[in-house]
């Protein structure tokens, strides 16, 4: 058993000696396109969320009718829906986390409708609980939470755990930092009430 992880582990540390040799080889003009690729990708990424911003990404936009559903989705790959009614004190809380996520997740569109106003669209998505969070991506329904079971079923969920369904769990966001920034400051409260 030694042997095998000793052997293991030499084949890493051959795998990684020729990464580095590689790297130790490039040559001017291969550190130049490298850069050059590099920044036509930053290029393509800030055109991407420039377009994305007008199309109204960056924030949690109201729809009030279903015209202006199908004109958004006409917009943009990804969209965060919430079907909500104003009299719900879940959905409220919904809304807040989701105008913080919105704010640093160019990369969907989150937008939310009062279910009465859109019969077709709640007869549609089989909306039947409320708050209702519909995920689409390229005018298709990835994924669907109705109420709020998926996250924490008695209301009792950060902006970091809606960020993490939303990222890990439906592939709607790029990341999650909230959700990492969340956990270490968990980690880090849990050591500070150890050292006590």
């Amino acid at each position: 058993m030694d042997q095998a992880v000793a052997q293991s582990l030499l084949s890493i540390e051959a795998a990684l000696d020729d990464e580095m040799n590689k790297i130790d080889a490039l040559g001017e003009e291969d550190i130049n396109a490298i850069r050059k690729n590099r920044m036509q990708q930053m290029k393509l990424e800030a055109e991407k969320r420039q377009v994305n911003q007008s199309n109204g990404h960056g924030c949690l936009t109201q729809i009030t009718d279903q015209q202006e559903f199908f004109a958004a989705a006409k917009k943009s790959d990804k969209m965060i829906v919430i079907f909500t009614r104003n009299s719900n004190d879940h959905a409220k809380m919904l809304l807040e986390h989701c105008k913080k996520l919105a704010s640093s997740h160019m990369e969907a569109r989150f937008i939310y409708i009062e279910a009465e106003n859109a019969p077709f669209l709640t007869d549609r998505f089989n909306i039947f609980m409320l708050p209702t969070i519909v995920c689409i991506e390229n005018n298709k329904v990835k994924t669907q939470h109705n109420g709020l079971n998926d996250l924490d079923g008695s209301g009792k969920y950060t902006t970091g755990m809606l960020e993490y369904l939303l990222g890990a769990a439906d592939g709607m966001l790029d990341d999650w930092p909230i959700y990492e920034q969340e956990l270490q400051d968990a980690e880090e409260e849990e050591l500070f009430d150890d050292d006590d």
